[in-house]
């Protein structure tokens, strides 16, 4: 059949960018319950472009069924779609049904595992991770580029498969020979070591930048030169209190393209670039790849070896990145001697308690308590969580967890568990100082396994609550572990699963012991290594030293750990 007068007139619109039009003149075709599935695709693009993402989902997904030869294709647009317009039970049941449409696909694969995590669909979360498992074992390279780097860390606590993913978060991979380039770039030391930040976390209320401000803040000026290159998007920007504005030296290079980018970084003729991202949200991988310093390193945005990204070393800790973690990184481990997380001591609000009465919490029951982002709570937390909750009689579970679907699913798993739903209460989301004096009012803050919480753990502790958590076996668990030995309380890192419990009842059964280590909690804040912003930044500073020596030398960048200063018996604030 011909096109008709209209669709053409309406296809012309489309290609002249009036998008409107487009779907002004489609607007009639569009209500017929049979229609070609190439209108439906162009009113589709339309909408999509014009973000209704709702419109241009549903139009898909009725492509999908007018062309049947990429109906799983159109599925997955449909699914991502309407993922993107958080309306994830929609999302879901799309991706189902496109996994179902066709053979495996690890483009399908990938989002309907992401959307499983995020929807806490916790009993057919096992069968998917079985079958990405199955296939890795077989050697299939296929499943080892089904997730998204960060979610492969939220199911996979295996340093040995972690270190053969291949998929990335964005970008191209770095070659051996891109990075002998950029080992051999033009360069000339100077009197202070010029140390360049990259990120997209400018923004004073961003989890990164609670973290790391002061630090950036708190250089020696006398010994290091500081520039902050900023790829932050506007709304990030938005979000910002005003601490932004005293960032030292903010370069912002938000529209400029990588090769432009790159130019002027390396106008700053930099001794060391820090990617502050590694393969999380906004990465830059590309712009790194073009080689901005003789010397690059990663830190703190992803814990873990981020493959295909060319940094000469990452920041951590003895506890994260034993030495048996040396074989799966393709970076060199520098070490800092305490704990590898920065924290921030001087603008971090530290606020009084709230209430339980105030936030629907019973006054009587033992308060566990878990502020994780929800996709960190694998189907083993959850069920962990629900161990610990029968062996302490009068537990409640506080949990953030937001969304009809999502907790409905989190009480129906429970409830397979023994835990019944009036033992489970549900907190919104909160500015930050409601949410640290929130936290005061539970007895035991809960971790997530295999990705812990980082700066959700450093701010129960921050705020006074314990945390308990037992020992991991790869960066991404091992980092509660970290922050607990660090701030002086390694009696809260069980052994494992088991003794995880135990601890755990131990602690309600004798609130004695239980108050007796708030205590020191609250007494070790202001005088442990943990939340030492000044130490922190000098052990940091060292590192920085001890790479730029090794360069100095001619020496190629190896294994290294910093030198503890010596220890600090009074408060630092």
């Amino acid at each position: 059949m011909a096109p008709s007068n209209s669709f053409m007139q309406a296809l012309q619109a489309y290609k002249a960018g009036n998008l409107t039009k487009c779907l002004r003149l489609l607007a009639p075709v569009l209500k017929n319950r049979v229609i070609d599935g190439n209108i439906l695709l162009v009113a589709a693009q339309c909408h999509a472009k014009l973000d209704q993402k709702i419109q241009a989902a549903e139009l898909y997904m009725r492509a999908a069924e007018a062309l049947p030869d990429n109906k799983s294709m159109f599925l997955l647009m449909a699914a991502r779609l309407f993922h993107q317009a958080k309306d994830n039970d929609r999302a879901l049941e799309t991706a189902k049904r496109a996994a179902a449409s066709g053979p495996f696909s690890v483009e399908i694969q990938n989002t309907l595992r992401r959307l499983l995590r995020d929807m806490l669909v916790f009993d057919e979360i096992p069968a998917s991770d079985a079958t990405v498992v199955n296939g890795m074992t077989s050697g299939d390279p296929v499943f080892f580029a089904v997730d998204d780097p960060y979610e492969h860390l939220l199911w996979c606590g295996d340093e040995a498969i972690n270190s053969q993913q291949t998929k990335m978060a964005a970008g191209t991979p770095f070659t051996p020979a891109s990075k002998q380039q950029r080992r051999a770039l033009p360069h000339q030391f100077g009197n202070k070591i010029r140390v360049g930040y990259l990120s997209a976390d400018y923004s004073d209320q961003h989890p990164t930048m609670r973290l790391l401000q002061s630090v950036l803040l708190s250089h020696d000026p006398a010994r290091f030169d500081i520039h902050l290159f900023c790829h932050t998007e506007n709304r990030i920007v938005a979000t910002d209190h005003g601490m932004r504005q005293t960032y030292p030296n903010l370069h912002v290079i938000t529209d400029m393209d990588d090769e432009a980018a790159c130019a002027y970084i390396r106008s700053f003729d930099l001794d060391i670039l820090v990617d502050l991202k590694g393969h999380t949200k906004d990465v830059r991988v590309d712009l790194i790849n073009r080689g901005l310093a003789v010397l690059q390193v990663a830190y703190i945005g992803f814990p873990g070896s981020a493959y295909g990204i060319d940094c000469d070393y990452v920041i951590s800790d003895p506890i994260v990145t034993p030495d048996s973690s040396r074989p799966y990184y393709h970076e060199k481990l520098c070490r800092l001697p305490e704990c590898y997380q920065a924290n921030d001591n001087r603008h971090r609000l530290l606020v009084p308690a709230a209430s339980r009465s105030s936030l629907g919490l019973p006054e009587d029951a033992f308060v566990l308590a878990s502020f994780n982002a929800v996709r960190k709570i694998s189907p083993f937390t959850a069920q962990l969580w629900a161990r610990v909750m029968a062996a302490i009689a009068d537990s409640v579970l506080w949990i953030l967890c937001e969304g009809p679907s999502r907790q409905a699913n989190l009480i129906e798993f429970m409830g397979k568990h023994g835990i019944s739903a009036d033992r489970i209460f549900f907190a919104d989301t909160a500015t930050y100082s409601n949410h640290i004096a929130r936290l005061q009012a539970a007895d035991l803050g809960l971790d997530t396994y295999p990705y812990n919480g980082h700066t959700t753990t450093s701010d129960k502790l921050w705020a006074g609550l314990p945390v308990i958590t037992f020992k991991g076996s790869n960066f991404a668990s091992r980092v509660s572990e970290s922050l607990l030995t660090a701030l002086g309380v390694p009696e809260l890192v069980a052994n494992d699963p088991d003794h995880l419990v135990d601890l755990a009842a131990s602690l309600a059964k004798d609130r004695a012991s239980l108050a007796t280590i708030r205590q020191k909690i609250s007494d070790r804040r202001l005088t442990a290594p943990l939340f030492d912003t000044e130490r922190f930044t000098r052990h940091l500073e060292g590192a920085f030293e001890l790479m730029v020596e090794r360069e100095k030398a001619g020496l190629e960048p190896d294994h290294m750990d910093v030198a503890p200063l010596p220890p600090r018996h009074a408060p630092f604030q």
